[in-house]
């Protein structure tokens, strides 16, 4: 049986009791504890230098990202010309309060529109298809027209100088067969071709003039695509071109029946120096 002393004795050596320091059993348990500090102290400064490591790598890197980021372009600032995929309109059709010229408007199939053979003024102060190009006129009367060997084309509505009467253009809207024009606005007294243009005004159908705003599309696309010498002055008119691109948004969808009041007028030809392809 064990003293009483010894049972009381604390967990890992420890003893309040100064005469038994320097027994045996103290002196191996304080050599324990030696031991167990030193590992402790070492294990310490083991994760102290970890710690710097990770800091040094840390800063390193950082500091690699920002010269990298340095030395990026910037973006770039933005200038004060115009993109080339957005044209700026030409001054003479989009600023006619600013006292520049402003192409003078084609008559259009409603009949509203005034005169027909744009001026000199209607040259556009910037470069577009008709830059370098002569105007060459018909006239303002069936006579004039006549004498200056311009032809009356039904697409367009207009007499146009024979170098811009496009015969092959005409045919291929007179094939929809609803080009057919009348006297009355009641579409009972059918006028022929030759007709057409010996009359100041007359009447089609609606169906008309769905096939001429999309023929003069058609036919505006393959001028500007094949770069002709010769083009007449309707396809390159904005009044007109807004004029069926509304209608065309307007009439889809409708039940809308009514006749189209065409006024007949005289259109002009560009002529572009050089070798190109002419209307026929």
């Amino acid at each position: 049986m064990k003293p009483e002393t010894e049972d009381s004795q604390p967990f890992l050596g420890f003893r309040d009791d100064p005469t038994k320091r320097s027994s045996a059993e103290d002196e191996e348990s304080g050599g324990n504890e030696n031991a167990i500090l030193h590992q402790q102290h070492a294990l310490k400064t083991s994760r102290t230098r970890r710690y710097l490591r990770d800091f040094l790598v840390f800063l390193a890197t950082s500091l690699v990202w920002v010269l990298a980021f340095s030395f990026l372009p910037g973006p770039q600032a933005p200038t004060d010309s115009p993109s080339p995929a957005m044209p700026t309109p030409p001054p003479s059709m989009s600023s006619p309060s600013k006292g520049l010229p402003s192409p003078l408007p084609q008559v259009g199939q409603d009949g509203k529109a005034g005169s027909t053979v744009p001026g000199p003024d209607f040259i556009a102060l910037t470069h577009n298809v008709t830059s370098g190009a002569q105007l060459v006129s018909c006239g303002n009367s069936t006579q004039e027209a006549k004498k200056n060997g311009c032809w009356y084309d039904t697409l367009l509505n207009h007499w146009v100088p024979a170098p811009c009467y496009d015969r092959e253009f005409e045919q291929e809207y007179m094939d929809d067969d609803t080009w057919h024009a009348y006297a009355d606005v009641n579409l009972t007294q059918r006028l022929t071709r030759e007709e057409m243009g010996d009359h100041d005004s007359y009447y089609t159908s609606i169906e008309d003039h769905v096939n001429h705003c999309s023929m003069l599309w058609k036919k505006q696309f393959w001028t500007l695509f094949e770069e002709r010498r010769t083009f007449d002055a309707v396809i390159v008119n904005n009044y007109h071109t807004e004029h069926c691109a509304d209608f065309l948004k307007d009439i889809y969808g409708s039940n809308r029946t009514e006749p189209t009041f065409v006024k007949v007028a005289y259109s002009a030809c560009w002529v572009r120096p050089g070798e190109g392809k002419h209307m026929n």
